[in-house]
Formats: structure tokens, sequence, C-alpha cells
């Protein structure tokens, strides 16, 4: 992967039931908001269900997001490279039901596109929420 000099992509891995999240349609008008995502993903990150997840959704990211970043990426000051975080809820089929960028960014923007792309492991249950910080340096 070839990222622009001085930036750094790190991709941390949170996993939770969405239990606690209602869930919410791609047609519908609401977006689950970051604030609910993030504290939904961190508070169940801890199950065992969450940390058999991460590992299978870690591998499932090394395939595709590092090139993503480094496509966004092109381009885009150094003061303009903000780290985000990326939360995603991952239907019973590994496919997303729902992507939330935090800021919103060009980079974080671009990269949302990659997220509802891709293809998610199954998750243990239907609408698993997933955190995944992207810090560029």
């Amino acid at each position: 992967m070839t990222i622009p000099k001085g930036w750094k992509v790190a991709a941390l891995l949170t996993a939770a039931v969405s239990s606690a999240v209602p869930a919410v349609r791609a047609d519908d008008e609401k977006k689950t908001s970051p604030t609910v995502a993030r504290e939904t993903a961190e508070s169940n990150a801890k199950t065992p269900a969450g940390r058999r997840y991460e590992s299978a959704l870690e591998s499932s990211l090394d395939a595709w997001l590092k090139r993503a970043i480094d496509r966004c990426g092109k381009g885009v000051s150094p003061e303009d490279a903000v780290s985000f975080e990326v939360f995603v809820r991952i239907s019973d089929g590994g496919e997303a039901e729902e992507v939330v960028v935090t800021p919103e960014t060009a980079v974080s923007r671009c990269a949302e596109r990659d997220f509802r792309d891709a293809r998610y492991p199954h998750p243990p249950q239907e609408g698993w929420w997933v955190r995944v910080p992207i810090a560029l340096k």
C-alpha cells in the first residue's frame, strides 16, 4: 500500500451486538447517530461473541481497507487528513445495512462507499455493529 508520506492507517476493530440500537432501514430518513453507534459498539465489544468476531472482521478488512484509504487520500493535503471512525451495521448475510462516518470529511465520505460495498464475515447476529477507527497521520 502506498500512503502519502507522513500518513499512518490504523484500523482497530470493535464489534458489538446491535440489540441496544434500533435497526434503521437504508430507505428511512433517520440514521443511527454516531454517538449511539459508538456507545453500542464499545459497550458490547467486551462480549465473547464480539471478541471472536473481531478477528474474522480484521482479516476481511485487510483485503481492501488500505487500498481504499490510499485511493481516498490521494491529493488530500496533510492538513485535511483528519482521522475518522466508521460504524457499520452488518446483516446476517455479511452486507452493510448502514454505514455511519464521523467526522464527515472528503476522505471519510469517499471511504464510506467502500464500506457500503464490502462483504463482511457473517456476524453472530443480524444487525451487528462494528467500529473501525481510521487514524491518518
